[in-house]
This record gives C-alpha cells, structure tokens and sequence, in this order.
C-alpha cells in the first residue's frame, strides 16, 4: 500500500517531502518509525493534486483533522489520514504544510534528496532542516538529531568551521558528542556561544588523554540537558496558537468526521 501511495503521489504530479521518522530511517538515524509523515507544497494547485491522490488511495481522515485547505496548510495545521491496507493495519499518515523550524518549501528542495526506499524512489527533506524540524518535545527525538548531525558531516564538503560549529550545537548525546570530536579534534578550538558547557574542555581531554574527567562529563551532561529543555519549551510555544486554533474549528463543529473518506 504505501510503495502504492507514493506512486500515486508521483502520478499526480504531488510535490512533498518525506520527513521526520521515515526520513531518519532512510538517513540510518533510526531503526523505526510507524508514520508517514510528509511535506507538501502549500499551494492550490498542489493541495488538489495531492487531495486527488488521497481518494485514489482510499484514504480516510482520522483525529483532529480540520480542511485540507491553503489556508489551513499555511496555517501550521496538521492533518492526519489512514491509508487503508489490505493484510496489514491501515498505515497513518501525518501532512504539513509549514512545518516548524524550517522556512518555507521551495528552499527545501535544494537541499532535498531523492532517496530509494523498499516503496521506490523517494523525495526526502535534507538533512539539516530535518535536524530542526525534529527539535520537538518528544526526549527521544534528540538521539536522533544528534545521529543526523553526524551523517550531515560525513559528507566530504562538510568540514568547515562553521560547519564544525554548527555540528556541536546540534548534538544532544554524550556518545555523539564523543564521536564528534574523535572524529574531529581540531572542533575543541574553536569558540562556541555557550562558554560555561564545558565544551571545548571535553573535546580536549579526549584529544590529549582519550577520556574525559567526571566533573567535565557532568558539566556537558547538564549543558545539553539545557539544550533540549530550551528546545522542548521551543517547540511547545511554536504549537500553542496552532492548538487554539484547532480547538477554535473543533468548538465550530468544522473538523472532518473521523473516519470518513476523503
């Protein structure tokens, strides 16, 4: 069903980014994800195509969906559909169409990737911008970036100091973070906006000794401990006009019907 569904997305002419989880699988960032969750363009030519696609899929709409419109789309709103299969439970599906954190769509698509999948050939959203997007309040999220960070600096042109910084603000693991500067000694050097993390102190006790002392360990722990706090709270403000508006259209009685089709 879902090697059908991107098909069709294909067929019609959809344009849209596959993100989150099912994009981490495909950059090797995580093992698993249940949904599909996917960017599509906000305009409306292409909200018709990809509505279009959803009916010759026989989707359905599920919870807390409100129109599939461009106002909507640009809104923030998400919307959430189930992708009816034959052998198997119906396959959730979860659309944007301003994801948090990201900009706007066409400027992702120049860092966008076009991906093989065991359901073809599929377009996913780059690398850094998924870093940001997956800054949400979920704790597991952030193994995750951190895993990403270092896939994004694997790439040969990757290796720039701004580069360098940009990777040691975004990594939110003790393992990562050791494996970055394992990686990449010359990182300890260079001057980072957050002067009491401790970090240029444990990239360098790893360069000279290979290890790193309790106290240094425990104040980096704390530092991205911040981080991610500063970023959950992020996350939680950035949803919280697009949670009132949703209960506005719930108490207006103008969210899809559970359950039926699209």
């Amino acid at each position: 069903m879902i090697a059908n569904f991107f098909r069709t997305l294909t067929n019609q002419r959809v344009e849209y980014l596959l993100i989150s989880g099912q994009a981490s699988v495909l950059y090797g960032a995580a093992t698993f994800s249940e949904d599909i969750d996917l960017w599509i363009n906000p305009t409306a030519s292409n909200c018709d195509r990809f509505v279009a696609a959803l009916r010759a899929c026989g989707a359905h709409h599920y919870k807390l969906t409100p129109p599939l419109t461009v106002q909507n789309l640009q809104g923030g709103h998400g919307f959430h559909f189930l992708l009816p299969a034959t052998d198997e439970p119906a396959i959730f599906l979860d659309v944007l169409g301003a994801p948090p954190r990201v900009g706007d769509f066409n400027p992702a698509v120049a860092t966008a990737q076009w991906m093989d999948s065991p359901w073809g050939r599929l377009h996913v959203i780059g690398l850094q911008p998924l870093v940001e997007l997956k800054k949400t309040q979920r704790l597991e999220d952030y193994p995750v970036i951190s895993k990403l960070v270092l896939a994004w600096l694997a790439h040969p042109e990757q290796r720039g100091t701004a580069d360098l910084l940009w990777a040691m603000t975004n990594i939110f693991t003790i393992p990562e973070l050791r494996l970055f500067f394992e990686t990449y000694p010359e990182a300890a050097d260079l001057a980072v906006n957050e002067p009491s993390s401790g970090l240029p102190d444990f990239g360098r006790q790893l360069r000279l000794t290979g290890d790193v002392s309790e106290a240094i360990l425990e104040q980096v722990t704390v530092s991205l401990q911040q981080r991610i706090a500063y970023c959950q709270q992020a996350d939680r403000l950035y949803w919280r006009p697009i949670i009132a508006g949703l209960r506005s259209l719930r108490q207006a009685g103008q969210l899809m019907t559970e359950g039926d089709p699209v």
